[in-house]
């Protein structure tokens, strides 16, 4: 952030950037998830809490699947580890609340989730408050079983065979919450079994397994935001106070887009060969791991190549009013 100054200097100027409240992250967002779902008319999202317990700070993320293996944050807020008993339901409904308020009109959306999130109340909510469809995963003392007939736990309806087994229109714990799908599934190679519930009746089991594979994105980019080896180094960065953090979160989460922009131009443009050492015609490195190479290359790069990237960079940049509206607050 201060790159080139006096360690004195830099230290104040983050700190200054940080504490600076016209910066709000909370009304970016309006800008900043419809930038982020571009012209798309339909999304996956995941949700997940990430901890940064030396600072008693938990993330609430929620982020957009894409087809280059990293999810991309949407939305996010910080709250204090140690008040959060108790809590945790309603944080992540103002969350859910403001990604409806943000997106545009007319975009389908799928919120995807694991264990944590497998309350009935969340179920019901995002069908009948907010128009979402989910695809969420259980654990398997819950019951489930067809209306009028008596319930089981979901771990008895996995197959010997670990086929995946697809449940229509059941019921769920003892209140018996409808869910038109429950997908139970323990290939071989699985670590533990998958109960996976929906409201989508258009998923076929390998694609709700799939999507709820892609999940996995969001730990990788966590990693990305927090490792400072491979990423942006915010898991060692020690802040007091949640909404600095929330502050950070989005200058990572920045920095994140950017360079997967300047590693899709990149790629767009034919430089990973340039880069890799193997002869593999497929994609090697992720488009963010492009972009941190390209960016570190760019002073000693060749001149036709740096046009090459640089145009295409631009291209994908041009015409959005977020980073108008940041760079004046900044």
């Amino acid at each position: 952030l201060a790159n080139g100054l006096e360690r004195k200097h830099a230290v104040k100027q983050v700190d200054r950037l940080l504490t600076n409240t016209k910066l709000n992250v909370w009304s970016l967002f309006d800008d900043w998830v419809p930038y982020v779902v571009g012209e798309r008319t339909e999304i996956v999202v995941s949700m997940d809490w990430t901890e940064f317990d030396a600072d008693d700070h938990s993330t609430l993320v929620i982020s957009l699947q894409t087809n280059h293996g990293r999810s991309t944050p949407l939305l996010w807020k910080t709250h204090r580890k140690s008040l959060l008993k108790g809590q945790r339901n309603a944080h992540e409904k103002e969350l859910l609340t403001k990604l409806k308020q943000t997106l545009p009109e007319g975009i389908f959306v799928t919120v995807v989730a694991d264990r944590g999130f497998g309350y009935m109340e969340l179920f019901e909510r995002l069908e009948q408050e907010l128009g979402f469809a989910y695809l969420i995963r259980f654990k398997g003392n819950v019951l489930v079983g067809y209306p009028g007939v008596e319930q089981v736990p979901a771990r008895d309806w996995l197959t010997p065979t670990g086929r995946t087994r697809t449940l229509k229109a059941v019921e769920l714990t003892g209140q018996r919450q409808p869910v038109e799908r429950v997908y139970c599934c323990h290939k071989s190679g699985m670590k533990d079994a998958w109960f996976l519930a929906s409201n989508r009746t258009d998923l076929s089991a390998a694609k709700a397994l799939q999507l709820y594979g892609q999940r996995w994105g969001i730990e990788t980019s966590f990693r990305d935001i927090k490792d400072y080896k491979f990423g942006m180094g915010m898991g060692d960065v020690h802040i007091s106070n949640p909404v600095r953090r929330d502050r950070l979160f989005l200058f990572s989460a920045l920095a994140i887009v950017l360079l997967t922009l300047l590693g899709k131009a990149g790629d767009s443009v034919g430089l990973e060969r340039t880069i890799k050492v193997n002869t593999s015609k497929s994609r090697t490195y992720s488009f963010f791991r492009q972009g941190v190479i390209y960016y570190q290359l760019l002073p000693k790069m060749k001149e036709a190549n740096a046009v090459l990237l640089m145009d295409k960079f631009i291209y994908y940049l041009k015409q959005h009013r977020l980073y108008t509206r940041t760079l004046g607050i900044i």
